[in-house]
């Protein structure tokens, strides 16, 4: 009896020295546009059909707040608000309104948002959020008339489109931080979509001109007096990138030659890579 009563306090003892599962850290986060963003990627083929691949389509900036509950996951939320990087805040809100200076220079504006309507932690201890993912985008029609008297485009009235449809996000789960540290953490999560089931999501994205994200940006003057040569930034630049063909530019934004590469645009995931900062900061 004594030898079973050690063994027993023995396998007590390695339990307690185990370590577990990380735990998600509890509280409110803030997505850091400057870190932060959502990759498209779609289906397509390339050396002229011969071979499937994947495209980045493009790359958007992300903001939005996510609340991470480590005792109970169900009362976790997630919502993010991505949208072309033409900013650092999005230039559509979630009613359609867009401001009239970004409405000067662009026929469109557009943001995608995902709203979590309920979360629970997967077997292999994910985060599974679901919820609507919308697309809320401003079009208007342009009228370019070639005459003498021509002075740029005219663009009509905002024409509004609202679509959403529910999607399921999965969630890499941040270990949760030790005592005292406020840093910020990291949270990856992706989901797919079949075209034929959000067609107007995809013809919306694939019409898209995604600009480069860039990330953690730092500018500084260059020169003074009759050296000044402006501003010299630096950064991460998150570009879209194709495959060249045989005799075209090494450039990263080159399709290559006609039909080299064609996308199908059946397929589409979306790749979330947020950086989180405690909300009180």
């Amino acid at each position: 009896m004594v030898r079973y009563a050690a063994l027993a306090g023995t396998i007590a003892l390695l339990a307690l020295a185990a370590p577990g599962k990380p735990v998600a850290p509890s509280g409110s986060w803030h997505v850091d546009s400057r870190h932060s963003d959502v990759q498209l990627i779609t289906d397509g083929t390339t050396n002229f059909g011969k071979a499937k691949t994947d495209f980045t389509v493009g790359f958007a900036r992300a903001t939005g707040i996510v609340r991470l509950d480590g005792t109970d996951p169900t009362k976790s939320e997630v919502h993010i608000d991505f949208y072309p990087a033409t900013a650092m805040e999005p230039t559509v809100d979630h009613d359609g309104k867009v401001n009239r200076e970004w409405f000067a220079d662009r026929a469109n504006n557009m943001m995608i948002c995902f709203h979590s309507s309920s979360t629970a932690l997967t077997s292999d201890g994910r985060l599974e959020a679901k919820g609507l993912l919308g697309m809320i985008r401003v079009d208007r029609n342009v009228e370019e008339t070639a005459s003498e008297a021509y002075s740029g485009p005219v663009y009509g009235p905002p024409i509004l489109h609202h679509v959403s449809r529910t999607v399921t996000f999965v969630f890499d789960v941040p270990a949760a931080r030790g005592e005292g540290k406020a840093d910020a953490v990291h949270m990856k999560g992706t989901t797919k979509l079949a075209q034929e089931d959000f067609p107007q999501f995809f013809r919306a994205v694939l019409a898209t001109q995604w600009p480069a994200v860039v990330q953690d940006r730092k500018c500084q003057t260059s020169g003074t007096g009759e050296a000044y040569s402006g501003e010299l930034c630096t950064g991460t630049f998150l570009i879209p990138s194709f495959p060249t063909g045989p005799g075209t530019p090494a450039s990263e934004a080159y399709p290559g030659p006609q039909d080299f590469n064609t996308i199908a645009g059946q397929h589409m995931t979306i790749a979330a890579h947020l950086r989180l900062r405690p909300a009180k900061s």
